[in-house]
């Protein structure tokens, strides 16, 4: 990487820190970063740009998306921008390490950017959740006005909804530790073909080039324009609405979300009045279409959650796509947006027989004006679904309501009033699909059903009113075709060498005994998983291999042989007792290989502890609190402490208890990316691949007792 930056005329600087995190509700965390920056020097620096990206990996991946394509990104802007002048301001470039445990390397990196900040730092952070698609820019942080505006060249998918929603969840990247440090900015990502995200199938061959192209090109837009901004300025601008609108990135002021929902609702009230005075409308049937629309939305999420019930009876293992959803959903996708077209066409087919298309239009348009105020005071950035789509079919019933009842120009101005909500809401689905998955597929096919009502209204009652026969076969038709489409994902979407089966085995060592076990999560095995693991379940393999924590059923287990993985080894450096506390220093290292992770774990039956500290932290960052930090576990080791990229030369650790006079007990652990290949007796087939979250790992422990 320094080789490479160096190429391009840059100076980089490498960042070598011990960083640690403590752990809530979990293992302590520490590892040795090294994080890589180069700077472009800007003509007249108000602040910084910052390009981030994240140059590690999971044990199970290559990470040619996670993170290559944002690596790739941020070395090709650096070619593309040194061929031109020097920017305005100051471009950074930092390639954080050890991103994918806990942002560590980000850590470090905030804590460095807060010390040398001498004005606004702006981020744009370059992520991966998946090998294909358009580039999402997710979340933007505080000022987003200035920020958004930045995009207008080359927009991404982007839609304030996005935002509002992520921050509600508990996902955090390089971004989240830069923004906590003070810095604003943008989070990109790929989101496309997750079932590849964190596996053996994140390799150059099936990372798509249009999608590293796509956000190279909307990364490298915004850099210029920022590097070419006044930054001081951003800390001025306010919060923004903001959503896709074809190809243009629609944008305005956030103090306009709630005076345009207030506005959305008057005009909403005004419609029904005038269609009322018109005598087009009758409140009693907008009434009754306004309580019973739930019912679709209802019925849409139903029909998500038990399509997905039903794709998993036929194809069990699309549970094991825990971090993404299977290969090939588009069938199941189309069919399931036809069920949603089929459920709210029955049920304009069911209003429509006491109401006429104005008073159903007037009753969806009276549900989207309230939940465009409600949005507006709880989450401002998604208002903008519903204001538009309330003004749009206010629009359209004012328009109906000033033309004859039969006229085709009342068709057509409902039709036209659906304009607005498809426009906002087609984006949305389109991009929830990846985001949330088959899993999930209530939200997007809920949030698709008022388009469907305001798209089907003009046509459906119509029918209904002279052939309900023939409105409620055309229903029946859609739900069929809905139906076939999500059975023929289940049958065409078969495991093979392209679209292999994530399935679990992982190898682990009792270095104290010289026994070994293969063990897998999987609760339908594969007969290859099985020829190693056999048939039998245990919950017991925790007691001396604390990652091997058994889900509900338990573990596969079955013995293995002895190979040669890296181990574990614990030296007492020194060991002191004063004021009623016993401190050890121990050199925790490994031997025979070069984990991924290494773990020491205290048996807290036996001894309370007091705190830990690792060596090499940063002054005030370096001590751990003791008592227990993993109450969850059903073994003795309930206080740990996991070591991330450990040196060969150790990692030393000095850990303090309360002198009891008794022995303090301790486990320490390794964990190697990958099985030991001596002890596979038959490759694996091309039609499986690694369970991202437990599988293609090797554990090895000892004990120790102090």
């Amino acid at each position: 990487m320094t080789g490479q930056l160096s190429r391009l005329g840059l100076s980089p600087e490498q960042h070598e820190s011990t960083e640690v995190l403590p752990g809530k509700g979990g293992s302590h965390l520490a590892g040795r970063v090294h994080n890589i920056t180069a700077t472009i020097p800007g003509r007249s620096s108000t602040g910084r740009v910052l390009l981030v990206a994240h140059t590690d990996s999971v044990a199970t991946g290559p990470g040619a998306s996670d993170d290559g394509l944002g690596v790739g990104s941020l070395l090709e802007i650096a070619r593309a921008l040194g061929e031109g002048p020097p920017p305005r301001n100051d471009v950074l470039l930092l390639f954080t390490d050890v991103e994918e445990t806990a942002q560590l390397g980000a850590r470090a990196a905030a804590r460095e950017l807060a010390r040398t900040r001498r004005g606004p730092d702006v981020v744009i952070n370059l992520e991966a959740r998946g090998t294909s698609g358009r580039a999402v820019m997710f979340e933007a942080g505080p000022h987003s006005a200035a920020l958004v505006a930045a995009l207008g060249d080359t927009p991404p998918v982007a839609t304030s909804l996005s935002d509002e929603i992520y921050r509600l969840l508990p996902n955090d990247t390089d971004f989240t530790e830069l923004r906590a440090s003070g810095a604003t900015g943008m989070n990109f990502a790929v989101i496309g073909g997750s079932a590849r995200y964190h596996g053996l199938e994140d390799d150059l061959d099936h990372v798509d080039l249009g999608s590293l192209q796509d956000l190279g090109n909307t990364a490298v837009s915004a850099t210029r324009t920022l590097s070419a901004t006044d930054l001081a300025r951003i800390e001025q601008a306010s919060e923004a609405t903001w959503f896709n609108l074809g190809p243009v990135l629609v944008r305005y002021p956030a103090g306009a979300v709630l005076p345009l929902a207030v506005i959305a609702a008057i005009a909403v009230a005004a419609a029904v009045w005038y269609a009322r005075r018109r005598r087009a409308l009758s409140l009693r049937a907008a009434g009754r279409a306004a309580l019973t629309l739930p019912l679709p939305l209802l019925a849409a999420a139903a029909l998500g959650w038990s399509a997905w019930q039903a794709l998993l009876l036929v194809r069990p293992a699309y549970a094991l796509f825990h971090l993404g959803d299977p290969y090939r959903t588009g069938p199941a996708v189309a069919g399931l947006l036809l069920l949603t077209t089929a459920v709210v066409w029955l049920w304009v087919v069911w209003v429509g027989r006491r109401a006429t298309a104005v008073d159903t239009a007037a009753g969806t348009a009276a549900w989207a004006a309230l939940s465009a105020v409600v949005t507006a005071f709880l989450l401002p950035g998604a208002a903008y679904v519903f204001t538009w789509t309330a003004l749009g079919v206010a629009a359209g019933v004012a328009l109906a309501a000033h033309t004859a009842e039969r006229s085709a120009w009342r068709s057509a101005a409902l039709a036209a009033s659906a304009l607005p909500c498809v426009a906002v809401t087609a984006p949305l689905v389109a991009l929830l699909f990846p985001t949330v998955g088959l899993a999930s597929a209530a939200g997007p096919l809920a949030l698709a059903v008022p388009a469907a009502v305001v798209v089907l209204l003009p046509l459906t009652v119509r029918i209904a009113a002279a052939h309900v026969r023939r409105a409620v076969v055309g229903g029946a038709v859609l739900a069929l075709t809905g139906a076939a489409l999500v059975g023929v994902d289940a049958a065409v979407d078969a495991p093979d060498g392209e679209h292999p089966r994530p399935v679990s085995l992982m190898y682990a060592l009792d270095a104290d005994r010289g026994k070994a076990v293969w063990a897998s999560e999987d609760a339908d095995p594969h007969p290859w998983v099985s020829h190693y693991t056999g048939d039998r379940r245990t919950d017991s393999l925790e007691k001396w291999s604390p990652a091997l924590a058994a889900p509900p059923g338990g573990l596969l287990a079955g013995p293995a042989p002895v190979a040669p993985v890296s181990r574990p080894v614990v030296d007492p450096v020194s060991d002191t007792r004063k004021g009623g506390n016993r401190t050890l220093r121990l050199s925790v290292r490994p031997e025979g290989g070069k984990p991924s992770l290494m773990a020491l774990y205290v048996d807290t039956t036996a001894v309370k502890v007091v705190g830990a500290q690792v060596a090499g932290a940063p002054a005030g960052t370096g001590t751990l609190g003791g008592g227990v930090n993993r109450p969850y576990t059903g073994s003795v080791w309930k206080w740990g402490l996991l070591l991330v990229a450990p040196p060969q030369g150790g990692t030393e650790v000095t850990l303090t208890v309360r002198d009891t006079g008794r022995p303090v007990r301790l486990l320490a652990m390794t964990q190697d990316a990958g099985l030991p290949a001596s002890a596979l007796d038959r490759p694996r087939p091309d039609d499986l691949t690694w369970d991202p979250q437990a599988a293609g790992i090797s554990f090895a422990s000892r004990q120790y007792k102090l």
